[in-house]
């Protein structure tokens, strides 16, 4: 038997987001743009999906963890009832992701930021909104790629 030790709930979904590493303390960026998509959320951290992990010698979760300051933006802007947001993450895990010929990589982050923030909690109700029908239609498809493999 599992057992949850998440401490938020969980949301489903399937966001574009773009991944920088920036120096924390002077906003300089380190690497990226890296493409990937958020497939579940919560107030303290996410799940993304990633095809690539490098840019030239840095690797998104390695060189991030290695180099003192390094932290994660993560840059949402594409669904139209989100707002444009950054959020700022730590690298937790790293796994990766096979489904038939689909090959990348899931990374669990952190966030940095308080999870009451009011950016945190304007995206939160956003994705609340038809977020089933959303989680529904990524579930099916995840299913329909199982099925097919």
């Amino acid at each position: 038997m599992n057992v949850e030790h998440r401490r938020s709930e969980r949301i489903a979904d399937f966001l574009p987001l773009e991944v920088h590493v920036v120096d924390q303390k002077d906003d300089q960026v380190l690497a990226g743009p890296f493409s990937g998509r958020i497939i579940d959320i919560s107030a303290h951290g996410a799940c993304l999906l990633m095809t690539q992990i490098m840019h030239n010698d840095f690797h998104v979760f390695y060189s991030t963890r290695d180099v003192d300051n390094a932290v994660l933006r993560l840059t949402i802007d594409h669904p139209p009832d989100i707002n444009p947001c950054t959020l700022i993450a730590l690298p937790v895990w790293m796994d990766i992701f096979r489904q038939q010929e689909i090959r990348a990589f899931k990374m669990g982050v952190e966030f940095t930021e308080d999870p009451e923030q009011n950016q945190m909690r304007e995206m939160r109700a956003a994705l609340r909104n038809n977020q089933e029908q959303r989680g529904n239609w990524w579930q099916r498809h995840c299913r329909i790629l199982e099925k097919k493999g």
